[in-house]
């Protein structure tokens, strides 16, 4: 577990954000700490594959992978 200090004014914000989303604070925090990671991870992926170009599909292959094709 962590402790973290919290200014007062983005205490208020969390609060209202989390009342907002119908959620607790905590709930809250941890969805946002969970989205911050998740975002730093797929930075991660994509610098990775700017490394490596012919690793890349196309769009049509891309579509055909998800299952997007019309």
């Amino acid at each position: 577990m962590a402790t973290i200090q919290i200014p007062d004014e983005l205490a208020s914000q969390i609060a209202h954000g989390a009342q907002s989303a119908g959620e607790t604070s905590d709930a809250f925090l941890r969805e946002a700490v969970l989205s911050r990671l998740e975002d730093m991870q797929d930075v991660a992926i994509a610098k990775e594959h700017l490394l490596h170009p012919s690793d890349t599909i196309s769009l049509d292959e891309m579509k055909r992978n998800l299952g997007l094709d019309d």
